[in-house]
């Protein structure tokens, strides 16, 4: 009987131990793979750029990029974008959009954000650009009027199946599109906490347990939403045109490990700009939907890729109509004019001067004293050599005309103390100046940096700012209407907008000069520490 005892004993503990085997086994089964092809951050750059000795990106390239990894896998792969196709090249300027979207429509992205310069030229232009495309234009936050041109064009989220798998995709948007862009009226930008929050509950409703946010807020707001907000596996980012991993100047991992408030971990990643590099994350979840493994780093789209020929082909179109005016020779300079995005965003460069001392002079026979431009404005350098009509869009393309207003010089301050305020995060209110000179601590609290103005005379000679006094300043459209946080500019007197086209402006400039290179280095003084 004993040995009966023993046998069943045995018996129980083999099934135990079998059971637990097959139940490790049906979990792997379970397990589910996913791979995210991502981009952000277009911006109109159909070609190549330069970056330092090496070409990157261009279009024709990151297709043949994207059809190479998607052979790999392609039932288990998402292309996905997270906003700013638009502006940024003369490509833009003369197809708003209308370049770009058949590549996208070819490349078969699954999804693409809603950035905020989608908004640059208005809802219509927008509006246009979805209805010629193959894929879902996504945002959560967006509260739009029935009666706006986008009514009905925008998705809040999708859900696509991969492998018979339910993932859903969230868009959010940043708020600041509000100051950054032109959406005008009809259009609410909700907080994207919120938003992602309610979203999430709905996807989970629907019985979705793997979710993605694209994004298009900035890497710092892409934390704070993995921190915040539970049921999002990864955050697919945008806006703040930050390096990770692999990629130059990045200080950061890729991807990014945050754990939600109830301990999840979330992955964060972006892709720079411009289409330099194409992003890659694998990732496994479980039969729950917990992220179990991940893996990836982003490529080089560089001259070691073969560019599709029949993309380039396609380019060649587009390119024709340009040619001429890109290569119009408008004037010369012997040295590098800076509209690097880090320095015209902290501090002065001979660019940021060219572009202020431009339009003050179109304005000094209306009595201008002060010229005040944003560096988020000036998108690009212009290299040694000839310099074309094609370059100085491609540095001003956002279509802005000058205004002019009068405002008293303890207003100017307020304005300056706005344009040091975010360079800590690169942001593009940071002033680019002229007829003035400015000495400013950084170390010092936000709203109290500003330690001196002058005033720069016509021969040279300078004066201390008064606070009383009324200054007539002239600018951009763009700051004029409160871009950039500048809403201080609406409290100015005599405002006019003068319908001289920003470009055409400093265009005009250089013609007018032989040899172009401003002076740089004493407008904006770091105070010593």
């Amino acid at each position: 009987m004993k040995w009966a005892v023993r046998l069943y004993g045995i018996l129980f503990v083999g099934a135990i131990f079998v059971g637990i085997a097959f139940h490790d086994a049906l979990v792997n089964s379970q397990d589910f793979s996913l791979r995210l092809l991502h981009t952000n951050d277009h911006h109109a750059r159909l070609e190549s750029v330069e970056v330092g000795d090496n070409l990157l990106g261009g279009i024709a390239r990151r297709k043949t990029l994207i059809d190479t990894l998607l052979a790999e896998n392609e039932t288990t792969t998402l292309l996905l974008d997270a906003g700013d196709i638009f502006q940024g090249t003369l490509y833009f300027n003369k197809y708003l959009g209308q370049a770009d979207v058949p590549f996208y429509n070819q490349m078969n992205y699954a999804a693409v954000a809603i950035g905020n310069h989608e908004f640059d030229r208005g809802q219509e232009t927008l509006a246009e650009f979805i209805r010629s495309s193959a894929f879902p234009m996504i945002s959560s936050n967006l509260e739009i009027d029935v009666n706006s041109p986008l009514s009905d064009l925008i998705k809040s989220w999708i859900i696509v199946h991969v492998n018979r798998e339910q993932i859903g995709i969230l868009g959010l948007t940043t708020p600041d599109t509000e100051v950054l862009s032109s959406p005008g009226e009809g259009i609410k930008f909700l907080d994207p906490i919120a938003a992602a929050k309610k979203t999430v509950k709905i996807l989970r409703g629907r019985g979705v347990n793997k979710i993605i946010a694209l994004t298009h807020l900035g890497i710092s707001e892409d934390i704070k939403l993995a921190q915040q907000v539970d049921g999002i596996d990864l955050i697919v980012g945008g806006h703040s045109h930050t390096p990770l991993g692999n990629i130059p100047g990045a200080t950061q991992p890729y991807p990014l490990v945050e754990t939600s408030p109830n301990g999840d971990n979330v992955l964060v990643v972006t892709d720079w700009e411009w289409g330099k590099y194409l992003g890659d994350l694998q990732v496994v979840f479980d039969g729950r939907g917990h992220l179990i493994y991940w893996s990836g780093s982003p490529h080089a789209v560089d001259e070691s890729i073969i560019p599709d020929p029949d993309f380039e082909a396609q380019l060649q179109v587009f390119q024709a109509p340009l040619e001429e005016l890109r290569n119009k020779v408008i004037g010369q300079t012997d040295t590098v004019l800076d509209g690097d995005r880090r320095n015209i965003r902290s501090i002065e460069t001979n660019l940021g001067n060219l572009i202020a001392d431009a339009i003050l002079a179109k304005m000094q026979p209306d009595g201008a004293e002060i010229a005040i431009v944003n560096g988020g404005g000036i998108r690009a350098s212009i290299p040694a050599g000839n310099i074309t009509l094609g370059q100085v869009m491609e540095v001003l393309p956002f279509g802005n005309t000058i205004a002019r207003c009068d405002f008293t010089g303890n207003q100017i301050k307020k304005l300056l103390e706005h344009g040091v305020s975010g360079v800590e995060k690169g942001e593009g209110s940071f002033p680019q100046v002229s007829g003035i000179q400015l000495m400013w601590n950084p170390e010092a609290p936000i709203g109290s940096r500003i330690m001196s103005v002058n005033v720069i005379s016509p021969d040279g000679s300078m004066k201390p700012l008064e606070d009383d006094v009324s200054y007539r300043v002239v600018t951009n459209t763009f700051l004029m209407t409160g871009g950039d946080g500048y809403e201080i500019f609406k409290q100015s007197n005599n405002q006019v907008d003068t319908g001289f086209l920003l470009s055409d402006v400093v265009a005009d400039y250089i013609s007018d000069r032989p040899l172009i290179n401003p002076p740089v280095g004493d407008r904006i003084i770091k105070a010593p520490l």
